[in-house]
């Protein structure tokens, strides 16, 4: 069977040659599009580029995240595969159930592998058990201090202040947090961000105003919440946020009218919310460049002390905020 060339990636999709060589080689003057469609043209043709394999990356995907309205996770992974053929890499999706989690325990299909990639939250326990067994690392969107580990996270604290801050300037003063405990250092910073807000402006902290998302399995439920219910809530993502707002018009409530709401991450449930959702946008391209970038420095230099790269956020203004209601 002749083997596919690069002339026959540009006889189907109307380039030139030059075009499609300057693809492999990642030149700056291609636009980015025109990249991504040769590299799934090669993929569909089968083509074989000689520098195309180099790392191959298995990309552990916590079973609790793996929902097909999971936007958040699917879309950094589809952004992974993006960058494959630039960075020689090729990712493959393992998924990783929450017993084998617990027990420690990798696939022998991850060990096949020449590094990993978590993607989605994962316990301390299993981080650490990875960098001990010495297999290159990187955290995609969490991190854990205390653990020797490559991390890109987005500036949860600094938007999780801005937010919670644009709350409080709209007159609410009981503002309560959804959001888990006990989980990764990104979900904390969040809540560290929402009492930094609180305290610059003298209002109560009350342990009793955060409250869990999930279950102990790691599963979205149906949310506690106190009889004397807040004004606002700020949500660790926008799935829960989406959520909450079901459940409060469910008891007869209104958002923004009775009670303001606000997310995490800009995903699909914000646009599709009614209202939409007030939420962070994170930059999900930018995230998995950064990932490849750092797992291609671990894998060249495996002594290299570990990074956390930290992604700028923007907030995403829509509808699910209004003026705190004063009662009489």
């Amino acid at each position: 069977m002749k083997k596919v060339s690069m002339q026959d990636i540009a006889r189907e999709l109307g380039f030139s040659k030059m075009t499609v060589s300057k693809c492999f080689h990642d030149s700056e003057d291609i636009p980015e599009e025109t990249k991504q469609a040769v590299f799934k043209k090669a993929d569909e043709m089968g083509y074989e580029y000689r520098k195309r394999v180099k790392y191959r990356i298995a990309v552990l995907f916590s079973e609790v995240y793996f929902e097909p309205n999971e936007k958040f996770y699917n879309e950094l992974y589809k952004r992974l595969t993006e960058q494959e053929w630039r960075s020689s890499m090729k990712f493959s999706m393992i998924y990783v159930n929450r017993e084998d989690e617990r027990n420690l325990y990798l696939n022998p299909m991850v060990l096949e592998n020449d590094a990993i990639m978590l993607l989605g939250q994962f316990s301390k326990k299993f981080v650490a058990s990875i960098v001990e067994r010495r297999i290159p690392v990187v955290c995609l969107d969490f991190y854990y201090r205390g653990i020797e580990a490559d991390s890109v996270i987005s500036n949860s604290y600094q938007t999780s202040y801005e937010l919670t801050s644009h709350l409080i300037e709209q007159g609410h003063k009981k503002i309560c947090f959804l959001g888990n405990k006990n989980y990764t250092n990104s979900v904390n910073d969040r809540y560290m961000g929402y009492c930094k807000a609180l305290l610059e402006e003298n209002l109560e902290i009350d342990p009793k105003n955060r409250i869990d998302d999930r279950s102990e399995r790691g599963i979205l439920q149906e949310f506690a919440l106190p009889d004397a219910l807040p004004t606002a809530f700020v949500c660790n993502n926008d799935h829960a946020a989406y959520l909450l707002i079901r459940q409060l018009k469910q008891m007869g409530l209104k958002v923004p009218e009775d009670i303001s709401v606000v997310g995490f991450d800009d995903v699909l449930y914000a646009e599709i919310s009614e209202p939409p959702i007030t939420s962070v946008h994170v930059k999900r391209k930018f995230m998995a460049e950064q990932a490849v970038s750092l797992m291609k420095r671990r894998m060249e230099t495996p002594d290299a002390g570990a990074r956390v790269v930290t992604i700028d956020c923007s907030i995403v203004y829509r509808k699910s905020v209004a003026a705190a209601v004063q009662k009489q």
